[in-house]
């Protein structure tokens, strides 16, 4: 099995990873705010990464050059205090598997900004992939996604999460090709923990933290260390593998693991329409893969 397809695996793992994220946001965010479950996720995430990356015996240290500094700083605020903040907002007005769904157009708008930065050129093979990965989350989730009145708050919300996840991937692509993944991730999460802890200070209000019940700590372990430090650094690893475009495909799997989830953990139904829609973004994906091994 070539590298490439390795991190075509690692890449599905972690967006599935992701999708188990929602759910267990959603359990969370019920029981306290959403800057402190954001904190706690990047806060526990980012020190269990630099611990491995920097602290373990024997393991050689990736440090990160005086000039990247700054920006990689910058991306990590975008991505895990911005986005952070944004997904737990999200998952507080909208069915995971609805939350899921919207995020699910990362792949696309990945695509279009890489585009327009000159770092892929658009191909019928690339935009047919995004589609059909498109149609399968809409065929999985059928009509099974809707939100309640106040579900307008989180789609614009989650759109906007869509809009700095898809930014991130872009951007950080020069750094991941350049830096160990476990030690770029590492500082681009104590980046958004820093941010999001100057934000709770400001706001000085530190008593939600005290809200939470022993299954929603159980919430918080899920989204820090599975669905946060083990989806986190094997998403940058596809990175250093495929191109930002691809990885970003794997989002729509989101949607998927979310609705699986939520049928595991709250009972909700499940039909043919996940089979389906699982079939229509594995194609995609055999698809993006296929066309990104004859292109390089």
């Amino acid at each position: 099995m070539s590298k490439e397809h390795v991190a075509v695996l690692l890449a599905a793992f972690a967006a599935i990873l992701g999708g188990t994220a929602f759910v267990a946001s959603r359990y969370a965010v019920g029981e306290s705010e959403p800057l402190n479950v954001a904190f706690l996720r990047v806060l526990g995430a980012g020190a269990g990464l630099a611990i491995i990356a920097w602290g373990v015996p024997g393991r050689r240290a990736g440090w990160i050059a005086r000039g990247d500094i700054l920006p990689i700083f910058l991306l990590g605020a975008l991505m895990f205090a911005g986005f952070g903040w944004l997904f737990a907002t999200g998952t507080r007005y909208i069915p995971a598997a609805r939350a899921a769904l919207i995020l699910s157009l990362m792949p696309v708008l990945a695509l279009a900004l890489a585009a327009a930065l000159g770092q892929e050129k658009l191909s019928v093979n690339k935009v047919a992939a995004c589609v059909l990965a498109a149609l399968g989350v809409a065929v999985a989730l059928g009509d099974r996604a809707g939100g309640g009145p106040e579900a307008w708050k989180g789609d614009l919300v989650m759109l906007f999460a869509a809009v700095v996840g898809a930014a991130h991937t872009v951007l950080s692509a020069r750094y991941v090709r350049r830096y160990k993944p476990m030690s770029l991730t590492a500082m681009q999460c104590l980046a958004g923990a820093a941010v999001l802890g100057a934000a709770l200070i400001l706001r000085g209000d530190f008593s939600g933290f005290g809200n939470f019940s022993a299954s929603g700590w159980f919430a918080m372990f899920w989204l820090t260390f599975p669905a946060g430090l083990v989806g986190y650094y094997l998403w940058f690893f596809a990175l250093t593998r495929i191109s930002a475009s691809n990885v970003t495909l794997f989002v729509t799997l989101n949607p998927i693991a979310a609705a699986a989830c939520g049928a595991l953990v709250l009972g909700e139904a499940v039909d043919w329409r996940l089979g389906a829609g699982f079939a229509c973004i594995a194609v995609a994906i055999v698809l993006a893969s296929r066309r990104n091994s004859a292109a390089g």
